[in-house]
């Protein structure tokens, strides 16, 4: 019987989520860079063995689907937290972490420090001074980062069943 862990991704607009669900889950050559809001909701989902896949849900970053978020994190095992890679968007991130703390106490929360690419952006350790939480550079529109993506979800539900057990 498969098992399906969700792993929730939160984060404003024109972070970065849609494009990292379709790093990690279409087998896409070169991915688009034009920014397309995301209407509500988007999900994919990896294969990590023959039992076990992970359902990856985007909640849309806009302001007016926030009151959605809480319901969309309910029963994740994981929350990544996108965040563009520039000072005024991650403290745009730190007051949703704030936001949402009830929401997200009991589950494991990562960040991903998006568009490490452009000039100007901040380093993923000042990116996790800032958030409070373990945070990885990414540049979501780059095959060559599909690797990296995958281990960042595996190795932080990987970490997760250790702690349990």
């Amino acid at each position: 019987m498969t098992e399906y862990v969700k792993v929730a991704l939160m984060g404003s607009g024109y972070a970065g989520k849609s494009t990292l669900i379709k790093l990690l889950t279409d087998r896409v050559e070169k991915l688009e860079c034009n920014y397309q809001p995301t209407p509500g909701m988007n999900c994919g989902t990896i294969t990590i063995d023959a039992n076990t896949k992970v359902s990856l849900i985007e909640m849309g970053g806009q302001t007016h689907f926030e009151f959605l978020w809480p319901d969309f994190m309910r029963g994740s095992t994981m929350v990544v937290v996108v965040t563009e890679s520039n000072p005024k968007a991650v403290l745009k991130t730190r007051q949703l972490l704030e936001k949402y703390k009830d929401q997200l106490s009991g589950m494991k929360v990562i960040a991903v420090a998006n568009k490490q690419d452009i000039p100007g952006s901040m380093r993923p350790e000042s990116v996790q001074d800032l958030l409070g939480v373990p945070t990885y550079g990414m540049i979501a529109v780059d095959p060559k980062q599909r690797l990296n993506g995958y281990k960042l979800i595996v190795n932080g539900l990987r970490e997760m069943v250790q702690v349990a057990a």
